[in-house]
């Protein structure tokens, strides 16, 4: 299905059955034909085209979004891992808490405060993913300290973070 929509986007960006943003009112509501394949709308926009067209937009929230979340959750959760103590409880109190709101609220919260737009929903998006990613890489990183490659580094004479980066980052798998 990814393989699929990843094609229609890419497609959609030289050639579209129709055009998605002409409005013939005219062709409203038509049904499925060659000119048409999945019909028009009530403002006689091709919807084939209208589809193709919008695969683009979803893949790049998507693609944004979860990298926003990947790139500070994961970075959270391995500073949680290595740094243990007050840094580990602060950062997984701070997941604990924005786990209590459900994720539409804080979509709502946010729009509210920055005002409505494709770029406060990537945003609101990303920042609902931090403490997902957070919380699973630090689980992971965390029985990683124990294998006996970890043991090697730090009888080697390794601090925490260097670890952390070359050992924990490549065998997290979050």
């Amino acid at each position: 299905m990814t393989a699929f929509l990843l094609m229609c986007a890419i497609i959609s960006l030289f050639w579209t059955p129709g055009s998605a943003y002409d409005i013939t009112i005219a062709n409203r509501f038509l049904p499925s034909s060659a000119a048409h394949w999945l019909g028009t709308d009530q403002f006689g926009r091709d919807i084939a085209s209208m589809l193709m067209t919008g695969t683009q937009n979803s893949i790049v929230v998507a693609f944004v979004a979860v990298s926003i979340g990947l790139f500070i959750g994961v970075s959270l959760g391995l500073l949680a891992a290595a740094k243990r103590g007050w840094t580990e409880e602060i950062i997984m109190r701070f997941s604990d808490f924005s786990f209590a709101f459900p994720a539409i609220l804080s979509a709502i919260m946010l729009t509210a405060i920055l005002g409505p737009g494709g770029v406060n929903s990537i945003l609101a998006i990303g920042l609902y993913n931090i403490p997902v990613f957070a919380r699973l890489t630090r689980g992971s990183a965390n029985s990683i300290w124990t294998r006996e490659f970890v043991m090697a580094a730090r009888a080697s004479g390794k601090g925490r973070f260097r670890i952390t980066f070359e050992h924990h980052l490549p065998n997290t798998r979050s």
